[in-house]
């Protein structure tokens, strides 16, 4: 009897093994998700400041288009030499040239984070989802390892079971 409850008790550490083993998988897929969340976060983060970007782009547009009014006016009202005019009409092409290339610059920078943050989140991905496959193949091979133990287990705790019935003792 004494080796029944032996091998009942490496019985239950074969499965304490297997639901730890489960335990610690899901523990790690639970970091994976909050992880992925976090990803997500930073992203609507990102878009926001994107929409404030645009939202500051438009004002500063607005602003220019104001400017070039007011220098319109400025124009009009003043005395209309030639010179006034060209340096009216090359500070209006000044503002205009400088806001094309505030947007073009803009556009630029946005994009550049915006790879940089693609490129980095799927090289950390790749390298989580090889992780992961090793875990799980590393766990599949371990059970498979147990599935025979767990028989040879079943089969000696039935010959103990039988010999106990039968009386049937062995001498060494």
């Amino acid at each position: 009897m004494d080796t029944f409850m032996d091998k009942l008790a490496q019985k239950m550490n074969a499965q304490e093994m297997i639901k730890a083993n489960s335990a610690a998988d899901a523990a790690k897929m639970e970091q994976l998700q909050n992880q992925v969340m976090e990803y997500e976060n930073l992203l609507q983060e990102m878009r926001k400041v994107n929409l404030k970007t645009v939202e500051n782009a438009e004002q500063v547009k607005q602003i220019v288009q104001e400017s070039l009014q007011k220098i319109e006016e400025i124009q009009v009202a003043a005395d209309s030499t030639e010179e006034r005019e060209a340096l009216v009409a090359e500070v209006k092409k000044q503002l205009e040239e400088a806001f094309k290339q505030s947007n073009d610059f803009q556009h630029k920078e946005n994009v550049k984070v915006y790879r940089n943050v693609q490129a980095a989140m799927v090289e950390e991905l790749n390298k989580q989802t090889e992780t992961i496959v090793a875990k799980q193949q590393e766990n599949n091979k371990k059970q498979k390892a147990l599935v025979p133990l767990s028989v040879c287990i079943i089969l000696l705790v039935i010959i103990d079971i039988v010999m106990n019935l039968f009386n049937i003792t062995l001498v060494f």
